[in-house]
């Protein structure tokens, strides 16, 4: 019943060279920029056409404090999910704000934009001695460097202030944004919250 099957290939194999240390994850490395590259404008679309609008973001006659502890936290995750948008666009304008005040960073996030805008206009390889360098090497030298001297420049305490400033006013909103005024249609998703006293 099985029979032994003899296929002839006629040529030579070409060996390729095992790849060593770095130059293995360099394809994956490829690929990770590409799909990057592709999912970026489609994420930030989806974050600026989802916003809530700014006058009902900011509407203070929906402020008031929570009567009971479970409401708080209920009322927190649901203006959390309501706004997040908004949110993260209150993240970007203080982002943006403390870039704006500190002069030498915002300089040095200029120089590194304009470093990676002649790295990927440039060529395919860089030759430094003996090595040659990929796109992806390329690319992770000069993160490497953009690193090191922005951390100089102070993006750790910029990004941190940031952080802080975020939490503390996405905080404040959402424990005491009311998002029982909110709601007006019937959508099961839109439920006044009952609180138990």
């Amino acid at each position: 019943m099985s029979e032994n099957v003899v296929v002839d290939l006629p040529g030579e194999m070409i060996s390729t060279t095992e790849k060593i240390g770095l130059q293995k994850y360099v394809n994956d490395v490829e690929v990770l920029l590409q799909s990057a590259q592709g999912a970026a404008p489609a994420v930030v679309k989806g974050v600026f056409s989802t916003g809530r609008p700014w006058t009902q973001f900011v509407a203070t006659k929906n402020f008031k404090a929570p009567t009971v502890l479970p409401g708080l936290t209920l009322r927190f995750y649901r203006n959390i999910q309501y706004f997040k948008s908004n949110y993260i666009m209150v993240f970007l304008g203080l982002f943006a704000y403390c870039v704006f005040m500190s002069p030498f960073l915002l300089i040095t996030m200029i120089a590194s934009f304009y470093g990676y805008k002649k790295l990927t206009s440039g060529p395919k390889t860089w030759k430094i001695g003996n090595w040659e360098l990929t796109k992806s090497q390329q690319h992770v030298i000069v993160a490497g460097c953009t690193t090191i001297v922005l951390w100089f420049a102070g993006i750790g305490a910029a990004f941190f202030w940031v952080l802080g400033a975020t939490v503390i006013v996405v905080g404040l909103h959402a424990s005491f944004f009311n998002p029982e005024a909110l709601m007006i249609s019937n959508d099961p998703e839109q439920v006044p919250m009952i609180e138990q006293v």
